[in-house]
């Protein structure tokens, strides 16, 4: 009998390593035999770091085909749930037929070595032509994330790096990243997709713009200088001006600078911008510091970022996979921000995962509370900040949805 694309999920809270793992594949292997795993995707907490070894090795023992990818997070998401503050582990089983999984582990050394050739495929197990979906967790203390991913951009045009960075270490070293037997301390596990597979990228950057777009008229480094043919300075008071009083009070507290990806089109949207932070003010100038480089010529729009706002984007990026009409989702990974969870909406437990249940309905998850999250903005894949990276499964048949 054939196969079907099928993913299994499981969330568990258990202190003890091995019981831990053995109610994940409870809940597991009646969905997904031994036998039919083609890749799991394993995210757990640094609580159950000295049984890590063993914990791989159940896994390992039990689904012997599959390809094991994950990592040790700060914080954990499984199905509609978020564990913040205790230990968790959370697993996504998935049943892959017609799908090719490319595992791959890349150090400092073999990026090196990579960029100098410019052969990406030896590393990565796939070309360009093979239109690759490319999931990742890193260790962010020896090895250049953000390099990695722009290269990419330019290896395999068109293909979406989805996933996020390490986030259970304040330190080299400590962040495990796993890839079938071993457990590496550095550089950057993956797997290279390929096949009979569609993957829709929702990137909720958790902002909504202010006021109007500008022109960068005149920038130097990090520095935008003049927008419009005015001094930077003046042009963001002009903005902030116009503000309602919540809005003001939000442009206060965190305030940035949202890049258009294609500054030719005719009208900009939510979405059509890559978020960056608006780090000061050069006061002898007037020229505003921003975390990314400005180019002259360059469409740039304010933005702000709050709860309200950053509810309300989510909601907004996956309002396409809501209703019957809407195809359906085989399985997910929710790579969110470290900053957002109950940092961003305390007293509302769940946020994140909730909002994607409550547009899903019951799909299979996966995820956790990353530094820093990786996925595609205007079809270029980006390291973000206080960002949802979303990847939704389904087979390559099933009609795509524009994610505006």
């Amino acid at each position: 009998m054939s196969r079907e694309m099928t993913f299994a999920a499981s969330v568990q809270t258990v202190h003890e390593a091995g019981p831990c793992v053995d109610a994940l594949l409870a809940q597991t292997t009646p969905r997904i035999g031994p036998d039919d795993g083609d890749l799991i995707t394993l995210f757990l907490t640094a609580h159950y770091e000295d049984e890590l070894s063993d914990i791989v090795a159940r896994l390992r023992q039990s689904y012997p085909r599959a390809v094991l990818i994950g990592c040790t997070a700060e914080s954990i998401i499984g199905n509609a749930l978020e564990i913040e503050g205790r230990p968790a582990m959370s697993m996504l089983v998935a049943s892959l037929p017609g799908v090719e999984v490319h595992p791959f582990h890349v150090s400092h050394p073999q990026h090196a070595r990579a960029r100098a050739s410019q052969n990406w495929e030896p590393l990565l197990g796939v070309c360009g032509e093979s239109e690759p979906v490319i999931l990742g967790m890193a260790d962010p203390y020896r090895f250049d994330v953000l390099t990695f991913v722009e290269d990419i951009n330019e290896a395999l045009p068109g293909a979406p790096v989805l996933g996020g960075i390490a986030s259970a270490a304040d330190g080299p070293g400590q962040n495990a990243l796993i890839l079938d037997d071993a457990i590496h301390r550095e550089g950057l596990v993956g797997v290279a997709l390929t096949g009979n597979l569609r993957v829709d990228a929702v990137v909720s950057q958790g902002c909504r713009p202010i006021g109007r777009p500008f022109i960068v008229t005149k920038s130097q480094d990090r520095f935008i200088r003049e927008l419009g043919g005015k001094v930077a300075w003046e042009r963001l008071q002009e903005v902030i001006a116009e503000l309602r009083p919540d809005e003001e009070q939000a442009a206060q507290q965190a305030l940035f600078v949202g890049r258009a990806i294609n500054e030719y089109k005719p009208d900009f949207k939510r979405g059509d911008f890559l978020i960056h932070t608006l780090l000061g003010v050069e006061r002898n100038t007037g020229a505003l510091a921003i975390a990314g480089m400005p180019r002259i010529g360059s469409t740039v729009q304010f933005h702000i970022r709050d709860a309200e706002s950053a509810d309300e984007d989510l909601r907004h990026m996956l309002a396409p996979f809501r209703g019957p009409q809407a195809p359906s989702v085989a399985g997910a990974l929710l790579f969110s921000c470290n900053g957002r969870g109950s940092r961003m909406w305390p007293g509302v437990p769940h946020h994140d995962a909730g909002v994607l249940r409550e547009h899903l309905g019951d799909v299979p998850t996966a995820g956790f509370f990353c530094a820093g999250e990786f996925g595609p903005v205007g079809g270029r894949n980006f390291v973000h900040g206080f960002t949802a990276s979303i990847a939704l499964f389904r087979p390559r048949g099933v009609e795509s949805v524009p994610v505006t």
